[in-house]
C-alpha cells in the first residue's frame, strides 16, 4: 500500500504515525548496520531486536507531545523541521544520557554511542524527508495546475515585506492569475538576488529597462514608501506603454478598514500626496480600551468625517453609537455602510438638526452618550459668505449649546472638529469655526467634562473638495480651474485624520486644542497637473485655467496663530495647542449679540460683529502674500511658534 493510499483510508495522524514506525524501525536497523560496517554480531542483533519498539514508541510519544502530527506534510516548511529537529533530539540526548551517565551491566542498555547518534540523524532525516517529499508532489500538482491558467506577466515595485508576500502568494494560488516576472528595488544590497525564483532587476531609475526587457502586462505597487515623483513617474511610464498600474492601500486603509494588503487597487490622488506613513501611537487595542463598551454620540455623522468617525468607532465595540444627522439621505447612507460591518447592531439613527435644542435635549435624555464627537458644520467657505448668519446659527450657537448641553447630562468627553481655517480667519466660515474652539474652552473652564478641540486641514475626497472638483471637470474634458497659481493648502487622507481625531481625543482635558501634523503644504496648481497626469491627460488635452480666489479664501492656511504655544504630545502626529486666554464675561455679552444677529438673520450685523471678537477676522485682500512656515514646531511648552 502507497503512503497516499494510506492516507486515503486511515485518519490522518494514525496514517502519520504508521509513517513514522516504519521509519523509525527501518533508522534504528540501519545505524547497526552502518556502526558495525554490514556485519553486526550477534549480541548486538539481539540488543537491536530488544530496544527496537522501545526506540520507536518513545519517538511517537515524544512527536506526539512537540506536535508533530498536528502538521500537514504538504505545508511542511523550516518551521516545522525545527519542531521535528527538537523531537529527535529529546529521544536521542535520553539514550546518550542512559549510556555516559547510568552504566549497566546488561548489554541491552549498552547501545553504542555511535549507533545512537546514527539512529537520531537518520531518523531526523528520513522523517523530514518524507514529508517534504509530500510537499514536493503537491507543489507539482499545483505547477500543473497552474501551467493551465494564463497568468499575467507582473513586475513587482518593492522588494520588501509586501513584495515577498504578494510573490509567496502568487506561487501558492494560481488562480490569482499572477506570474511575478521581476522585482524592481531602491536598495544597492538587494539588485541581482531572487526572491521566490524572480530576480531584483535595481533600482526604479531602471523601470524603462525593465518594462523592455520583462515586458509585464501589469506593474504593482507593493510599499507606501515610494515618493510622490517616482510613483508618478512609473504612472506615465505604464500608461505610455498601456500596462496596469496597481498599488497598495494606505497603512490607515489597512487599520481603518481592515483592508488586507495584497488587496491592490489602482493608483490614486492620496498615493501621491499621502506623507510616509507612521504607525499611530495608540493602536486599535488601546483605542478600544477607551471607547469600547461606551454610548457614543457623533454629529453630522451623514458627513464626510463623520461617517469615517462612525465607521472607525463601530469597530472599537463602542456600547452604542449614536449618529446624529439632519439630512435624511446622508442618514440613510451612513446607515447602510454600518450595516454592512460585523457589529451592526450597536448604532442609533436621530434625524436631528444640532439647531433644534429640544429635539437635541430628547436624544441625549435617552440615549445618554458618554462620549461626543462634535462633526456637524458648515464648511463651504464661498457659501458661507453670502449666508453669514446661518453659519453663525450652525457652526457657533449650535456648538455652544451642544457643549453647554454635554456638560448638563454628565458626559465625559467632548471632542470637536475645527479646521485650520479658524486660524486668522478671512472666511465667516473660518471665524465662527475659531469662535466655536474659543466656546469650547470657556465651558471646559466650568465643566466637569473633558472638552478638546482637534484643528486640522482638508480632508482628501470628502464632497466638494477640489479633489472631486478636478475630477469631474477632467472628466468633462477640460478646463481645470485653480483659484491661484501660488494657493497651497495642507491635505490628509479621512482615514488618517479620523485616527489622529480618536487619539487625540484621549488626551482632552481643559478646552485643548490639538493640532495634527499635515506634513508640507500642497500647491494647488502642482495637485491639478498630477490629477491630469493620473487620470491619463497632459495640459495640452486637459487646460488649466487661473479663475482668482473665491470670496473669503486664503492663498494659504496655517495651523496655529503666533501667540499660540505649540508643543509636542505622547502621541506622534499630534501637538497641544495652548488657549489663547480671553475675558470671559466680553465674549459671553459679544457672543449672545451675534447669536441674536444671527437669528433675526442680519447678514450685515453679523459679519460686523464677527470683526469685532478679536479673533483676527480679516477679509481675503488683507491676507499675507508669503506663506507661513509649513510645518508645527515640536518646540518644548513655551516657545511659540511663527506662522
Amino acid at each position: 500500500m502507497t503512503a497516499q493510499r494510506l492516507f486515503d483510508v486511515l485518519p490522518v495522524r494514525v496514517a502519520q504515525a504508521l509513517v513514522d514506525v516504519v521509519v523509525f524501525a527501518a533508522c534504528f536497523a540501519t545505524a547497526y548496520v552502518v556502526r558495525f560496517e554490514g556485519s553486526v554480531p550477534e549480541q548486538f542483533l539481539g540488543q537491536m531486536l530488544v530496544l527496537l519498539p522501545y526506540v520507536a514508541l518513545a519517538r511517537l510519544a515524544v512527536n506526539s507531545v512537540f506536535g508533530v502530527y498536528r502538521a500537514v506534510w504538504r505545508y511542511v516548511g523550516m518551521r516545522e523541521a525545527l519542531r521535528f529537529a527538537r523531537a529527535i533530539a529529546v529521544v536521542t540526548a535520553v539514550l546518550l544520557a542512559l549510556r555516559l551517565f547510568f552504566p549497566s551491566d546488561s548489554l541491552y542498555v549498552n547501545v553504542p554511542i555511535g549507533v545512537i547518534v546514527l539512529e537520531g540523524l537518520l531518523s531526523f532525516i528520513t522523517m523530514t524527508g518524507v514529508r517534504f517529499l509530500r510537499r514536493m508532489q503537491h507543489e507539482r500538482s499545483i505547477e500543473h495546475e497552474r501551467s493551465a491558467v494564463k497568468r499575467k506577466k507582473t513586475l513587482l515595485v518593492g522588494a520588501g515585506e509586501g513584495g515577498l508576500a504578494l510573490a509567496r502568494e502568487a506561487g501558492k494560488s494560481p488562480e490569482l492569475g499572477l506570474e511575478v516576472v521581476g522585482f524592481l528595488d531602491d536598495d544597492p544590497g538587494k539588485k541581482g538576488l531572487e526572491l521566490h525564483g524572480a530576480r531584483i532587476i535595481g533600482p526604479l531609475d531602471q523601470l524603462q529597462q525593465a518594462l523592455a526587457a520583462q515586458r509585464p502586462e501589469q506593474v504593482y505597487i507593493t510599499t507606501g514608501r515610494i515618493p510622490a515623483n517616482k510613483i508618478l513617474a512609473i504612472a506615465d511610464a505604464c500608461r505610455e506603454a498601456n500596462i496596469t498600474l496597481r498599488i497598495v492601500p494606505s497603512l490607515y486603509e489597512i487599520l481603518g478598514n481592515g483592508v488586507a494588503a495584497r488587496a491592490l487597487r489602482e493608483v490614486r490622488i492620496q498615493d501621491v500626496l499621502s506623507r510616509e506613513p507612521v504607525r499611530p501611537s495608540l493602536s486599535i487595542k488601546d483605542l478600544k480600551r477607551v471607547y469600547g463598551g461606551r454610548s457614543i454620540l457623533v454629529t453630522g455623522a451623514g458627513g464626510s468625517i463623520g461617517s469615517e468617525l462612525c465607521r472607525q468607532l463601530l469597530a472599537l465595540e463602542p456600547r452604542s453609537l449614536v449618529l446624529v444627522e439632519r439630512d435624511e439621505n446622508n442618514l440613510f447612507q451612513v446607515n447602510r455602510l454600518l450595516n454592512g460591518m460585523e457589529i451592526s447592531d450597536r448604532h442609533h439613527q436621530a434625524l436631528v438638526d444640532i439647531c433644534d435644542v429640544s429635539a437635541l435635549e430628547q436624544v441625549f435624555r435617552d440615549l445618554k452618550p458618554e462620549v461626543v464627537f462634535h462633526a456637524a458644520a458648515y464648511k463651504h467657505v464661498p457659501v458661507m459668505e453670502t449666508f453669514p448668519a446661518s453659519a453663525v446659527k450652525n457652526n457657533l450657537v449650535a456648538t455652544r449649546q451642544l457643549a453647554e448641553m454635554a456638560s448638563r447630562h454628565g458626559v465625559e468627553s467632548f471632542v470637536m472638529i475645527s479646521t485650520d481655517k479658524a486660524v486668522n480667519p478671512s472666511s465667516v466660515m473660518g471665524a465662527t469655526k475659531r469662535l466655536a474652539e474659543v466656546s469650547v474652552q470657556v465651558e471646559a473652564e466650568k465643566s466637569n467634562t473633558h472638552f478638546s478641540c482637534v484643528r486640522f486641514g482638508n480632508v482628501l475626497g470628502s464632497r466638494g473638495s477640489v479633489i472631486g472638483i478636478f475630477k469631474e471637470q477632467i472628466k468633462r474634458g477640460g478646463p481645470v480651474t485653480v483659484t491661484h497659481a501660488d494657493a497651497t493648502r495642507y491635505f490628509m487622507t479621512v482615514e488618517e485624520a479620523v485616527n489622529l481625531v480618536l487619539q487625540a481625543g484621549t488626551l482632552g482635558e481643559r478646552g485643548e486644542v490639538f493640532m495634527l501634523d499635515m506634513g508640507e503644504p500642497v500647491r494647488i496648481l502642482d495637485l491639478a497637473r498630477q490629477m491630469i497626469r493620473l487620470s491619463g491627460f497632459s495640459e495640452f488635452e486637459i487646460p488649466i485655467e487661473i479663475v482668482g480666489l473665491r470670496p473669503g479664501e486664503k492663498l494659504f492656511e496655517e495651523l496655529s496663530l503666533e501667540e499660540e504655544l505649540v508643543s509636542p504630545t505622547a502621541l506622534r502626529k499630534v501637538f497641544r495647542v495652548r488657549p489663547v486666554t480671553f475675558d470671559v464675561s466680553r465674549l459671553s455679552s459679544q457672543l449672545s449679540s451675534i447669536a441674536r444677529a444671527a437669528s433675526n438673520n442680519d447678514h450685515a450685523s453679523v459679519r460686523k460683529l464677527l470683526g469685532e471678537m478679536g479673533i483676527r477676522f480679516r477679509s481675503p485682500e488683507a491676507d499675507q502674500t508669503e506663506p507661513p512656515p509649513t510645518k508645527p514646531d515640536p518646540a518644548p511648552l513655551g516657545r511659540a511658534t511663527g506662522r
